[in-house]
């Protein structure tokens, strides 16, 4: 799948049927078909998963102590949303996804606030990795001491603090250009014929569960 905004349309719909409906066995034919379109990249996708499952592991485990059928049930569903849409934004980056709320006419405000998010995380995981390396061409390694404990916290310290200053900087930035709360972003509104295959898959699983219900 290629358009963004036809991504989170199908996620949405498909998420919505698996969390507020009964399961169905017809509901595995989308994951199907995405993963299709994504079979190069099967391997690398199931990682992706099967690390998502340790925490949803110990949800479902304190769950089967008071309901087991409802635990396994839980963990259906959970694995079922996570896979699909872990295969449909695979190739997704993060403005990628800002460009598909902003083509489905999402809140100017929304839209900025998840872009700066965005630009932030990025430049945190930038200065995060330069740390690490630098501690490791040092010959720092995680031991149990004193001075380890130290500088984990001095190193938390440092990205509280240039996050606090790039967020600022930010700030004075926008407000230089005259930013009103919108950002203006270039758009790809192409829709591929597996968009359409996926999207029209989806609608009408959701359609035949609402007439059904």
């Amino acid at each position: 799948m290629n358009n963004e905004a036809v991504k989170l349309i199908v996620s949405l719909l498909f998420s919505f049927l698996l969390a507020f409906s009964s399961l169905e066995y017809f509901y595995i034919l989308p994951i199907l078909a995405v993963l299709f379109y994504e079979q190069k990249n099967i391997i690398k996708i199931f990682k992706k998963l099967i690390l998502l499952n340790i925490f949803i592991i110990f949800l479902v485990l304190f769950v089967a102590f008071q309901n087991f059928q409802m635990a396994i049930e839980l963990f259906l569903r959970t694995n079922l949303i996570l896979l699909f849409n872990i295969i449909i934004f695979y190739k997704s980056k993060g403005y990628d996804i800002v460009r598909g709320f902003n083509t489905l006419k999402v809140s100017p405000k929304f839209i900025s606030i998840f872009y700066f998010t965005i630009s932030l995380i990025e430049y945190l995981f930038i200065e995060f990795k330069n740390i690490k390396n630098s501690l490791k061409a040092r010959g720092f390694s995680g031991k149990t001491s004193m001075f380890v404990y130290e500088t984990f916290g001095n190193i938390f310290a440092m990205m509280f603090i240039k996050a606090i200053k790039k967020s600022e900087d930010m700030h004075h930035s926008m407000i230089a250009r005259g930013f009103n709360s919108q950002i203006f972003l270039l758009e790809t509104n192409e829709i591929s014929k597996k968009d359409i295959f996926v999207l029209s898959l989806v609608v009408i699983i959701f359609l035949i569960k609402v007439l059904y219900i």
